[in-house]
């Protein structure tokens, strides 16, 4: 037995740990600060069917995370903690559920090495830092994928109930994608294994009632709030079905071309993010898939065989081609696929790392070797010259990844398995407490609007007289705690004699422009650099060319003349 796995629950300890470092980092721009705000303001009007954004009809994201975080605020108070920790229990719960998943068609340690891996990939590190819904997504599909496996192999009504409970939270997250998944993962299973009896069975229909119980209180806020309303402007159009929106616009419509996001992604792009965010097992994950792939090319009804599930490769391969023909795409979408990735990984290098394998583990552990040793001097040109170290603890955390890193990189180990798994969990662990602790602080040093929300509430400015004008600062809301609405330059009047002649603008260059050239009465109140958190770039990290790429960010005292 590999030694990490004589006490694997101390390693998964260290891992939760280092998620819970994510608490106190800043809340990102634009996505996480903005479910923040929702979420509060959902709580502060006591209205949970129907969803506003500055008080505006908000139609999007399903209402999921907004529940789950005005549950949280309501317990612990609005605050990082209350928002990222029901995030960070879902991250483990999928964990878990990838464990549970794996176990019921292969050994424990292969379990354990699934779990691992997952844990460990720079996306799970990354997505309880930068809260989306995701998150609740990704780890409900696995948590309905282990519960509904259950009861296929032993029949018990707890897991069938559950399974598709899960299956509507996932739908509730993020749209039919939550249902989608697990139906491509089993219906892969169940054509290549010819298990056809396991379509007829009467357990499907009755968990398309449970799904819509879960989903029935947002279909009756969608309906409420906008199909017996077609003369709203939502998202500057009439007529907009609520319900459409959600069961077919938002995802199916992304391909069909129907929905109006699209970006100039092209239908590789989720490969190279593939690349970085599964890190750091992206070259065993590709080699893993390789050979999947060529063994069923080779010889098909062997490998259909010789695999106990198919589960995890329809839940992978049919996903990402689905996500990949879709018109727009971004990073995170892909996180989907991750627990899948991470249960074949994990089923092939068990099989590998056989006494009897002919596999050349040298080769990998070479290989990984050099990946990791690219990664650990990227990691040294941030912390010396990006952003340096200055923290002495963090400091000794750096030098003791990169020293364990070479450790294990250059010893020889009795077991196959552990030279490759320390030095890549050594080096993650690390590296993400080094993120965590330092580099995301940095970094949100620069995101403006949630430092002018901090320091507007330490000199006790009245937020309640706070406006957004061309900048829109969703951090400044959060931080602020309040929810000012966006501005027009013709609505500043009416503004100031609603509020004995005096308002606070946030607002950036183009702003302060537009009020002088209407000769508009104002004052500097406070002032900060700013750049956007989740949009790095070479110029931003780059210390000598960092000030040439930052937007300058004002609050305005703004006063009738």
């Amino acid at each position: 037995m590999p030694g990490w796995l004589k006490h694997p629950i101390w390693l998964f300890l260290a891992i939760a740990a280092v998620y819970f470092l994510a608490i106190p980092v800043d809340i990102m721009e634009v996505d996480s600060a903005q479910y923040f705000s929702i979420a509060r303001e959902m709580m502060d009007r006591g209205d949970y069917l129907h969803v506003y954004d500055r008080g505006v009809e908000y139609l999007d994201k399903p209402p999921f995370i907004f529940w789950i975080t005005s549950l949280f605020f309501a317990i612990f108070g609005v605050n990082e903690f209350a928002f990222k920790l029901p995030s960070i229990l879902f991250s483990l719960l999928g964990i878990y559920a990838t464990y549970r998943f794996t176990l019921l068609y292969y050994s424990k340690n292969t379990a354990l090495f699934a779990a691992l891996i997952l844990a460990t990939t720079q996306g799970y590190f990354h997505f309880n830092n930068d809260i989306r819904t995701d998150t609740y997504l990704t780890n409900s599909i696995i948590t309905a994928v282990w519960l509904l496996a259950e009861h296929l192999r032993s029949p018990r009504w707890f897991w069938w109930i559950a399974g598709f409970i899960f299956i509507g939270v996932a739908m509730l997250a993020k749209g039919p994608i939550g249902l989608m998944v697990p139906v491509l993962a089993f219906g892969t299973h169940i054509l290549l294994k010819k298990q056809w009896s396991l379509i007829f069975r009467w357990e499907w229909l009755a968990g398309i009632v449970i799904i819509l119980l879960v989903l029935l209180p947002m279909m009756i806020g969608l309906y409420e709030q906008f199909d017996l309303h077609p003369e709203k402007l939502v998202n500057d159009r009439h007529g907009v079905s609520g319900l459409r929106f959600f069961f077919w616009e938002q995802s199916f419509g992304r391909i069909t071309g129907e929905n109006v996001w699209k970006n100039d992604t092209g239908p590789f792009y989720f490969v190279h993010n593939l690349a970085w965010s599964f890190l750091p097992w992206t070259l065993l994950f590709f080699v893993a898939f390789g050979q999947l792939v060529l063994d069923f090319v080779k010889a098909p009804m062997i490998a259909i065989r010789n695999r106990p599930e198919w589960i995890s490769a329809g839940g992978f391969i049919l996903p990402f081609i689905a996500l990949s023909a879709s018109s727009y795409k971004l990073p995170h979408y892909i996180y989907v696929t991750f627990p899948f990735a991470a249960v074949i990984s994990a089923a092939f290098f068990s099989k590998i790392t056989l006494p009897e394998s002919r596999f050349n583990l040298k080769w990998l552990n070479v290989s990984q070797s050099i990946v990791l040793l690219l990664c650990w001097v990227f990691g040294w040109s941030i912390f010396t010259w990006f952003f340096p170290l200055k923290n002495p603890l963090l400091i000794i955390v750096a030098l003791a990844g990169t020293g364990l890193f070479g450790y294990y990189s250059l010893r020889k180990f009795p077991s196959r398995a552990n030279k490759i798994i320390g030095m890549s969990v050594c080096s993650a662990l690390a590296f993400n407490i080094l993120l965590a602790a330092h580099f995301y602080p940095a970094v949100l040093e620069y995101q403006a609007s949630g430092q002018l929300g901090k320091r507007v509430v330490e000199k006790r400015l009245p937020v309640n007289k706070f406006y957004h004008f061309i900048a829109s600062g969703r951090a400044f809301d959060v931080y602020s705690k309040s929810i000012p609405a966006m501005i027009n330059i013709a609505d500043i009047d009416s503004l100031l004699s609603a509020n004995q002649g005096v308002i606070y603008v946030h607002t950036n260059r183009d702003g302060l422009n537009l009020l002088e050239q209407a000769n508009v009465k104002y004052k500097v109140v406070l002032t900060a650099k700013h750049f956007p958190p989740t949009r790095l770039s070479i110029n931003f990290a780059n210390p000598s060319t960092r000030e040439s790429v930052l937007e300058e960010r004002f609050i305005l005292e703004v006063e009738k003349k």
